[in-house]
């Protein structure tokens, strides 16, 4: 089968892999009908986070697809079945799990599929993909929604909805998203449901911005200045009173804290992958600050967030900007790394 593999820093190419199959009876496999370049992906592109992948690795977390096989054990999915499955790897019988905590999964060791974490289990932009724990992972689809309607709730819609969740919103409170990239776009969307009287986008992407602004957020550009000032002239000299951080990065970190009014909550998202960083600790002390961070356990939202999607209350398909062929990833992750062509989110048709 065709699929994106890994060869370098820089370097993704479209080549020819085994097929999958079944290896244990609760596997199946699926032949995936969209996948998608994820933020996350860039880190093994660029080579950050310590250990590369190894080259060879069949890349990609965020996909979705129909079932083509099914392992003896499955006693909930049947041939055909269209699921959605989460971008972490888990049991779903564990202790973590079931605590639903099952992005610290013992039995995988915190798998990420196309990961380099855990057991390796290779990604979803590919043709076909073995899904384990078939069972626990994979949810199905109603036959009137679109793959891209449906896609982002295995990953960055969950993410976005509980970065916002975190954030304890309440009604009439001032928000700001530091990030306008595909989870802070979500962020901001999810935001909206908690019925905030502001919300902030922070980014210096100006189309990035824009579509921000579709979603009822306020720009704040990085390029005019500090983030923080401009968000505390913005808000009475306070500062927001709840700050999404949705980058992954010492530096939006560090200004979400700085920005943030007394007592008021950070709530971050992002994957950070570097092994230390710099944390404002004083300033968080004699603020009061309200902190909650970590990785989001998606497969416990997938359910949930469905009806709000099919409702209209939620539109991920709107960040979409760009759908090429499976064999065209290589030019998708440029132009995302790169921000040109104002790409915001690619997806990857097999």
């Amino acid at each position: 089968m065709k699929a994106i593999a890994f060869r370098g820093v820089g370097d993704v190419r479209t080549e020819t892999v085994p097929d999958p199959t079944i290896v244990d009876p609760t596997d199946v496999v699926l032949r995936i009908t969209t996948s998608a370049v994820c933020g996350s992906d860039l880190h093994q592109y660029h080579g950050r986070g310590g250990a590369l992948v190894q080259p060879g690795s069949v890349m990609g977390h965020e996909f979705m697809g129909v079932v083509d096989e099914v392992g003896a054990g499955v006693t909930t999915l049947t041939r055909g079945d269209r699921v959605i499955v989460p971008f972490s790897v888990s049991c779903g019988r564990c202790e973590w799990c079931r605590r639903r905590l099952p992005t610290q999964c013992a039995t995988t060791q915190r798998a990420v599929f196309g990961g380099r974490w855990g057991h390796v289990f290779p990604g979803g932009q590919a043709e076909r993909i073995r899904v384990p724990f078939a069972d626990h992972l994979c949810e199905k689809v109603p036959a009137g929604m679109s793959d891209e309607d449906a896609l982002f709730l295995g990953d960055i819609l969950s993410t976005g909805f509980v970065c916002a969740e975190n954030g304890g919103i309440r009604p009439g409170d001032t928000v700001a998203v530091f990030g306008a990239g595909p989870v802070g776009l979500l962020a901001m969307q999810s935001a909206q449901l908690f019925g905030p009287a502001r919300v902030f986008a922070v980014d210096r992407v100006d189309y990035r911005l824009a579509l921000a602004g579709e979603f009822g957020a306020e720009p704040v550009h990085l390029d005019l200045g500090d983030p923080a000032e401009q968000l505390r002239a913005a808000t009475g000299g306070h500062g927001p009173d709840v700050v999404l951080e949705c980058v992954g990065h010492e530096t939006p970190f560090t200004q979400a804290i700085q920005a943030v009014r007394a007592a008021g909550t950070v709530s971050s998202v992002g994957v950070y992958v570097e092994t230390s960083m710099g944390f404002p600790a004083r300033e968080a002390f004699f603020k009061d600050l309200n902190l909650r961070m970590g990785i989001c356990n998606a497969r416990n939202y997938m359910a949930p967030l469905m009806p709000l999607v099919q409702g209209g209350k939620l539109r991920p398909a709107r960040i979409i900007t760009h759908t090429m062929p499976l064999g065209d990833a290589p030019k998708g992750y440029a132009i995302f790394d790169k921000k040109e062509d104002r790409a915001v989110k690619v997806m990857l048709k097999p």
